[in-house]
C-alpha cells in the first residue's frame, strides 16, 4: 500500500460515513421534487459539500463564477470522474445531462434520477433532439444545466474533442455557454490519478480508489462566459474547448511562476484579446459576476 494513503482502517470508516451519507441522500430524494427551486439548489450544495467532506476532497476556485439569478445558464465542462457532477454541485448547483447508463448505478443513480438528471440515450438520434427541445425550455426559464461534452471521462491530462450537438439549446435558449475546467490534483498539487474513472473501471472500484487516496483537491477554474446568439454550435464547441485548454495551462503555468519565484516577461493574462475565442466572450460579462 502506498505510504502515503490514510491506510485500510481509516479507508474502511469514510466508507462507512459515505454510505450513511448516501442513506440520508436518498432519505432527502424522496422530498427533493416537492421543494421549491431556492430550498431545491441549497439542498444539493450542501449535500454535495458534505459528501465532499467525507472523501476528503477541497475545492480550489480560480476565476470568478457567474452570477445566479441572472437567466439560464448552460456550464460545459471536461470529464474526468463521476464526482465531477457534485463538485460543480458543490459550487453552482444544476441540472445535469449524463448518459443513461448512469441511471442503473446503485444508489446514485436514484439519487441523479431525483435531483432532476436529463438522461440522453446516446445512440438515439431523434432522442438528442428531444432532449435539446426540453433543455432549451428549461434554459429559457432561468435553469442551469450541466453538461460534458466530451462524452467520456479522461485521466484530466489533457482536453478531449468536445461534441457540439447538446450545446445547440443554449443557442436557441439565447443563454451564455459558461467552460468550466476540472482537474484533480494531490497536496502538492500534482495530478492526482485516483480520481479519473476511465477505462474499465468499474465505480465500485473507484470509490475505494478514492476512499484509499489522502487527499484529494478538485482544481475548478471558470473561464469567460461565451455569447451564443447567432453563433454556430461546432464553433462554439471547439471555443469552449480551447478556452477549458488554456485555462488549465494558465493555472499550470502561474504555479510554475511561483515556484521559480519571477519570470518578469511572462504575462499574467494568457488569454490575449486576440486569442481564437476573446470576440465570443460577452463584453458586459463583468456586469454578471460577483
Amino acid at each position: 500500500m502506498d505510504k502515503r494513503s490514510p491506510g485500510m482502517l481509516i479507508s474502511v470508516l469514510r466508507g462507512g460515513r459515505l454510505a450513511v451519507h448516501l442513506l440520508y441522500g436518498t432519505l432527502l430524494a424522496a422530498v427533493y421534487p416537492h421543494l421549491n427551486q431556492t430550498r431545491q439548489s441549497r439542498t444539493l450544495k450542501n449535500w454535495s459539500r458534505q459528501l465532499l467532506g467525507i472523501l476528503n476532497i477541497g475545492i480550489q476556485i480560480e476565476g470568478q463564477q457567474p452570477a445566479r439569478g441572472e437567466g439560464g445558464c448552460l456550464i460545459v465542462a471536461n470529464h474526468v470522474s463521476w464526482l465531477d457532477i457534485f463538485v460543480l454541485n458543490a459550487i453552482h448547483p444544476s441540472r445535469f445531462i449524463a448518459k443513461s447508463e448512469v441511471r442503473s448505478w446503485p444508489i446514485i443513480g436514484w439519487l441523479c434520477r431525483r435531483s432532476g438528471t436529463i438522461f440522453i440515450e446516446r445512440a438515439m438520434r431523434q432522442g438528442a433532439s428531444a432532449i435539446n427541445q426540453h433543455v432549451s425550455l428549461l434554459l429559457k426559464q432561468g435553469a442551469s444545466i450541466g453538461l460534458f461534452p466530451e462524452g467520456t471521462t479522461t485521466d484530466g491530462a489533457q482536453v478531449g474533442h468536445f461534441h457540439s450537438a447538446l450545446i445547440q439549446p443554449a443557442i436557441d435558449a439565447g443563454i451564455r455557454l459558461c467552460p468550466i475546467a476540472l482537474r484533480y490534483q494531490n497536496k502538492e498539487e500534482g495530478m492526482e490519478a485516483a480520481a479519473a474513472f476511465t477505462g474499465d473501471t468499474t465505480l465500485a472500484q473507484s470509490i475505494w480508489q478514492i476512499l484509499c487516496c489522502p487527499q484529494l483537491n478538485a482544481l475548478v477554474v471558470f473561464t469567460p462566459p461565451l455569447q451564443t446568439a447567432n453563433e454556430n454550435r461546432r464553433v462554439l464547441a471547439r471555443t469552449a474547448q480551447a478556452a477549458i485548454a488554456q485555462g488549465l495551462e494558465n493555472v499550470s503555468l502561474s504555479r510554475q511562476v511561483t515556484v521559480q519565484q519571477a519570470i518578469p516577461d511572462l504575462p499574467q493574462q494568457m488569454l490575449s484579446t486576440q486569442s481564437s475565442y476573446s470576440l465570443l466572450i460577452d463584453p458586459l460579462s463583468s456586469q454578471h459576476y460577483h
